[in-house]
């Protein structure tokens, strides 16, 4: 039997959210899955991405909305591809309860199709336990990072006996056997990422997904340009005590070759008509000198890109940001976390100076690029007073910097330092579900850590006093961005957030 008549189904599930929380939701491109689609076709099987999300349709419950292609056009698809394998995205521990639906109802469909779990919930310990254990329907977990895992799977399938081979010596997986949870040896993280195929975008509806009126909404995107994200670096060498991302990809910093990333561009521009990137690094411009001779060949593509994700602040200096303008950057984001460096250093263990913080807002604010700076507050050993000296700092970095300023809650994520403390302290107050790590983050909706010093209401009653005047003009209630009302603020923010409005927000809190 031919390699090829093997058949890999990846699934990027709907959404489903309270009806309270929809206007949350924007549809996106899976990138994560064309990575993995990349390595089912490296290894000859017949590849496809199943993206419930490039459908505009809306399907309404009792107190829930959920977004995307619905069971009945999904048990088709199945059914028509027939697959042998099928993969599953579950990306954000919210949405758990979708991808282990559309699970059972693959293996409604056929009990012999294998089902692999992949992304955040199927890589701690805490979540895909508690599934094996609890569900039949999820035959292997994919923990971390999945293309040497996926890879490996993918070689040790057998199309005559519909199982995969060798399980207990594939690294980075869990599965059942004999009534009992095996966890195999973790997988070293890939240290060659240049020995990756570029991501299998051809297997995306991108004109579909493009035209979604729900993509990316809620992002800093330019009208009328077509944007991708792309990584050029993996790692995070830091251990802010809020971030889940090394369970993911680790703590050692690996980068593509400039080379790599510059080509894989080039494809996008010239086979989807890309002309806007998000570069999704966690750490775009930890090595300095790489950084800038990344941003000097970038120049030739004549694109434009900005940094969702934030970048560190202490890894800019005037030359970085000079380049970064010549090269296309429509904005960079900074993660400042707090106006108290005490707070920054030995709380949320972020080591940066706030003098760095200043200056780079300061040289962005010289060569007219909109800086946006991340805030955090609401950690287990703040006080009050540390939270309104954070406010008080960004709104300092707005008036003389122009700055665009975000404030989000801190999210006690599974995996995270600070969902340890929290837990241990007895500052979560009952057993939280995947919704409530959604709302974790947003100021004017239930509390969810809660020390002797504060709570989520009392946080938002500061943030209500120091931001509800006309010196500010403020957005999002639910993640309050706020910048100076000034000529220039206002100029800057239209060009990051062309499709925001001047709508006066209403400070409302909608919490229990």
């Amino acid at each position: 039997m031919a390699v090829d008549d093997n058949r890999l189904l990846l699934i990027n599930p709907y959404q489903t959210y309270l009806k309270s929380l929809e206007s949350e939701y924007q549809s996106y491109i899976p990138y994560g899955l064309t990575c993995i689609a990349a390595i089912g076709v490296k290894a000859g099987f017949n590849t496809v991405i199943l993206d419930c999300l490039d459908d505009e349709t809306k399907t309404e419950f009792a107190d829930k909305v959920r977004f995307g292609k619905t069971n009945e056009e999904i048990k088709q698809i199945i059914e028509d591809f027939r697959p042998d394998i099928v993969g599953i995205s579950s990306t954000f521990s919210m949405f758990e309860p979708d991808a282990t639906e559309i699970a059972a109802l693959v293996k409604s469909i056929d009990k012999n199709i294998i089902v692999i779990l992949g992304g955040v919930t199927a890589t701690l310990p805490e979540l895909y336990i508690r599934l094996l254990q609890q569900s039949e329907v999820y035959d292997i977990m994919s923990r971390g990072e999945g293309e040497a895992t996926f890879s490996e799977l993918l070689k040790n399938y057998d199309k005559k006996t519909k199982s995969i081979a060798n399980l207990v010596f594939i690294k980075g997986i869990a599965f059942r056997k004999d009534n009992s949870i095996v966890q195999t040896e973790e997988r070293p993280f890939i240290t060659d990422l240049d020995s990756l195929p570029y991501p299998a975008l051809n297997l995306l509806n991108l004109d579909k997904i493009f035209h979604n009126k729900y993509f990316s909404r809620w992002r800093n995107n330019p009208v009328g340009k077509r944007v991708m994200p792309v990584f050029t670096s993996r790692g995070c060498p830091y251990d802010c005590c809020f971030c889940s991302v090394h369970s993911q990809s680790g703590y050692h910093y690996r980068t593509f070759s400039t080379r790599y990333v510059l080509n894989f561009m080039k494809q996008c521009i010239n086979d989807f008509g890309v002309a806007h990137f998000h570069f999704e690094d966690d750490n775009l411009t930890l090595d300095m000198d790489r950084a800038k001779e990344f941003f000097r060949k970038l120049k030739d593509l004549g694109i434009s890109w900005d940094t969702p994700n934030g970048v560190r602040a202490d890894k800019l200096d005037e030359e970085m940001i000079q380049l970064m303008v010549e090269s296309g950057a429509t904005s960079i984001s900074i993660a400042a976390e707090s106006g108290n460096e005490e707070v920054r250093i030995n709380i949320i263990n972020k080591n940066l100076k706030t003098e760095s913080i200043i200056r780079a807002a300061e040289l962005c604010d010289k060569y007219n690029l909109p800086c946006i700076v991340f805030f955090v507050v609401g950690f287990p050993g703040e006080t009050m007073d540390n939270i309104k000296e954070t406010v008080q700092f960004a709104k300092k970095l707005t008036e003389r910097y122009n700055t665009i300023n975000m404030i989000f809650l801190a999210n006690p994520l599974p995996g995270t330092r600070l969902h340890e403390l929290a837990v241990s302290s007895g500052y979560i107050k009952h057993q939280l579900t995947n919704y409530d790590y959604f709302t974790a983050i947003r100021a004017n909706q239930s509390s969810i850590i809660q020390t002797e010093e504060f709570d989520k209401r009392k946080i938002f009653r500061l943030l209500t006093q120091e931001l509800d005047n006309e010196m500010f003009s403020v957005h999002n209630i639910s993640q309050p961005m706020f910048w100076i009302n000034s000529v220039k603020a206002n100029s800057r923010a239209k060009r990051v957030f062309p499709r925001i409005t001047d709508a006066k927000v209403k400070w409302e809190w909608i919490g229990e």
